[in-house]
């Protein structure tokens, strides 16, 4: 049966004065009235509803699925428990209301957001966008080659101290060469170096180091750092079993090649947060070179741990992924530690609960946990999805003929028949070699529509809170503006929220993302940072000691291109960073400003001399194949194998490069564990650099040095020839990139001497003796602290 109804009318929309107000009044007010606003919340009048409380706005016009009111009635959160709460047909009638665009009498006022930051909050160094003052002047412009010269001197001469003498030249090329490409310099260059009349011989130095395609080897180590990059996918809990994460070094080898063709500092963060939203790929008939770099690029968000790879892995350890992508873009980027916001508000920092959900939304449809990829299905092919389609059904085809053939094999190896055997082996043969193939690219992109983000009550994925919309942390954005994480510039199918992160990252105001990567540098050229800690410019961090310096940098670092290679120039060519790290005499006068540095600043903070440095362990390792004249100089790729044996004592499978040996989170290859290679729980900012037993044992006792120093007495000699200081010669020149004092070679010459007698003693014949007493001497050399350590 059918009813027609005539002349039917939609009844009208519900008011606020009306329909509303009322509803709220008897229900809402207690909490949200004229006495009491919880949550800074008013729901006395539409204006102060729209204005909101500090979860944000109570309505989205428009939008009931959006407004934080209708969604916190509805799950029962308001009104709170052991109040009367909503029926469903007053909830229907909100829901209503907020749909037909929340009709009112009231005259509307445009009010600001709640905040949840304070002017005060505002006022901290880290939360002001960077500010360049005038470069001061001081006495002793006679020191000054850039504005960096004068603003340290500035602070020194306030204190009656002074730059340290300059540093020799043969200091300064091996300081330069491990500082821009991680190896030692060959005799050659640095005799070549010193020989050099050319009054700027330092300035064509640097600029040929920076040409180097090891720079991007060892500045990408130090991103790599910070990324928490590991070629395995896994925790790593246990010695032998490794769980790789296939394709991912093509991360490593993307962020290798920016530092070298130097990609602005902007630019490489919008590639890694948002590169498979700045190019259609879905659609691409095949992948240009560009487009797989940038593929390739959002690598930088598949470096965390990822162990869902099963089913009884759910929400909440999908969660956790999350949650380390937050915590390592906040520390690696921003320069802020967010973890503890999880769960409650910032002990230390304006940074709200709310902020946290509102950043990690901006990673959520890529990380969608209501619709989760497993890690060793979240990657892309090096080919287009036309292309792998269409090797996918060729190999298919060429499966399904193997497949025919394997009851035919079957009988005949049943029968005997050796040469119908032989015949099908080779059908199935040739038909498993005609399979094509692709490679992997470890690449994040957005996986379904955009799911709904809300907080996390006391940090329990189980207990959802308000809503939230993507967006920023409010600290980091001008006082009454929460802005939303939309871009209009997506290429594909995406929702665009990370590339409006990039955006909002790189705007040249930004307060913290310029002065972060700029400190990073500074503090990989001289040892320490401006501000000390790197992942940390919150109020529980370090104050800078010259943050007027840094300021200064990280302005010019912008207005210059955001280009790294500019300021490496910048601080290689100051007079600070020429500067001697020897302390002075004892002899020296108690008046002199040196004698007064190291009684005013005995930590050098104020960089009177330059800081003393460990080498890292990669570059340890790195430098003994290179005095060696073993080293493989070979470029990206696949990683290195390294063994796993019961003892713990791995080895590497080839001489490459550290940078390209496979990287462990926790048990990387144990010479340079002992050395102090960080573990990678979620990523390190700030490596450690001690000094223990166990190094010097390594040095003396490790098998890798005694072969590598074998190796290098065998360069040495074939180099050198028979005659005895030659040797010593070239040896002090390959291990410590200088010539031996009269007194070291005269003790060099003894102790060869000595050494080849106690072997002849021992039975080897002569030539044997001599030999083996070079490789001790070259092993001697090798475990020096000059060797480990660059001045």
């Amino acid at each position: 049966m059918t009813l027609t109804v005539r002349d039917a009318k939609r009844p009208p929309p519900p008011s606020f004065e009306k329909d509303i107000l009322p509803l709220l009044a008897s229900k809402c007010h207690d909490c949200h009235g004229a006495t009491v606003q919880e949550a800074k919340l008013d729901l006395r009048t539409l204006s102060a509803m729209l204005q909101g409380g500090e979860s944000g706005p109570a309505i989205v016009v428009g939008d009931p699925g959006g407004s934080l009111l209708v969604d916190l009635v509805a799950q029962g959160q308001m009104p709170p428990e052991g109040s009367e709460k909503l029926t469903a047909a007053e909830l229907a009638t909100i829901r209503r209301w907020v749909k037909a665009r929340t009709p009112a009498e009231e005259q509307i006022v445009a009010l600001p957001p709640r905040t949840q930051v304070s002017p005060e909050d505002r006022q901290f160094w880290a939360f002001q966008p960077p500010r360049k003052s005038d470069v001061p002047r001081v006495r002793h412009a006679d020191r000054v080659r850039s504005p960096i010269d004068a603003f340290l001197l500035s602070k020194l001469e306030a204190r009656e101290l002074t730059f340290s003498p300059e540093a020799d030249r043969a200091t300064l090329i091996r300081r330069a060469y491990f500082d821009l490409i991680g190896l030692p310099p060959e005799p050659a260059a640095v005799q070549a170096f010193l020989d050099n009349p050319r009054p700027d011989a330092w300035e064509h130095l640097v600029e040929e180091l920076l040409k180097s395609p090891h720079y991007g080897e060892r500045w990408g180590r130090h991103w790599l750092d910070a990324a928490g990059y590991v070629d395995n996918r896994l925790f790593d809990g246990d010695l032998s079993s490794i769980y790789p994460n296939e394709g991912i070094w093509r991360y490593r080898d993307y962020v290798v090649n920016a530092f070298n063709t130097d990609k602005p500092y902007d630019r490489f963060l919008t590639e890694q947060l948002a590169g498979d939203e700045l190019v259609d790929w879905r659609r691409a008939d095949s992948f240009t070179q560009e487009t797989l770099s940038l593929l390739s690029a959002t690598g930088f968000m598949r470096c965390v741990e990822d162990h869902t790879s099963e089913p009884q892995y759910g929400i909440d350890k999908r969660y956790e992924v999350m949650n380390q992508v937050v915590d390592m873009f906040s520390t690696s980027v921003l320069g802020v530690t967010m973890e503890c916001c999880r769960c409650h508000n910032h002990k230390y920092d304006p940074l709200p609960q709310r902020d946290y959900y509102r950043l990690m939304a901006c990673f959520e449809p890529a990380f969608n946990v209501h619709d989760w990829k497993r890690p060793q299905e979240r990657f892309l092919a090096d080919v287009s999805l036309p292309e792998r389609a269409a090797i996918e059904a060729h190999n298919a085809a060429l499966d399904k003929q193997v497949a025919d053939l394997q009851p035919s094999l079957k009988a005949a190896e049943e029968a005997k028949e050796e040469p119908r055997i032989a015949e099908l082996k080779k059908q199935i043969g040739d038909l498993q070699a005609m399979k094509k193939s692709y490679g992997k690219v470890q690449a994040l992109w957005d996986v379904g529509p955009a799911p709904t983000s809300r907080v996390h009550r006391r940090g329990n994925v189980h207990a959802p809170g308000v809503l939230v919309q993507a967006g920023f942390p409010e600290i980091l954005q001008a006082p009454g503006t929460l802005v939303a994480a939309k871009a209009d510039d997506v290429s594909g199918e995406s929702s665009g929220r990370r590339l409006a992160l990039a955006h909002w990252l790189t705007r040249p105001d930004h307060p913290l993302t310029g002065r972060v990567i700029v400190n990073r540098v500074w503090h990989h050229h001289f040892g320490r940072g401006i501000v000390e800690t790197l992942g940390n410019f919150g109020r529980s961090g370090s104050l800078p000691t010259h943050p007027e310096l840094l300021d200064w940098l990280t302005v010019d670092f912008v207005e210059h291109g955001w280009s790294l290679k500019r300021l490496h120039r910048q601080i290689m060519l100051s007079s600070a960073y020429r500067q001697s790290s020897r302390r002075p005499p004892v002899d020296i006068a108690v008046d002199s400003p040196l004698a007064r540095g190291e009684k005013v600043d005995p930590g050098n903070a104020l960089l009177w001399r330059m800081n003393l440095r460990r080498l890292e362990s990669e570059i340890v390792r790195d430098s003994i194949l290179t005095a060696s004249g073993a080293l493989d100089r070979a470029a990206g790729g696949p990683p290195v194998e390294i063994t796993k044996p019961a003892d713990g004592l791995s080895e590497a499978a080839s001489h490459r490069r550290s940078l390209y040996l496979f990287a462990r989170r926790v048990y990387p290859l144990k010479f340079l564990e002992i050395f102090d290679s960080p573990i990678m729980p979620v990523n390190c900012t700030q490596r450690m650099s001690s000094a223990t037993v166990l190094q010097s044992l390594a040095q003396l006792n490790s098998e890798f040095l005694f072969e590598q120093a074998d190796r290098m007495a065998r360069r040495v000699a074939d180099t050198a020839g028979a005659d005895s200081t030659a040797r010593i010669d070239l040896a002090f020149q390959l291990a410590l990139a200088r010539k031996p004092k009269d007194a070291e070679l005269k003790h060099s010459l003894a102790f060869v001497s000595e050494q080849a007698r106690n072997h002849e003693m021992a039975g080897a014949q002569p030539d044997k003796a001599a030999q083996m007493a070079l490789a001790d001497m070259c092993h001697m050399l090798l475990s020096t602290s000059e060797f480990l350590y660059v001045e």
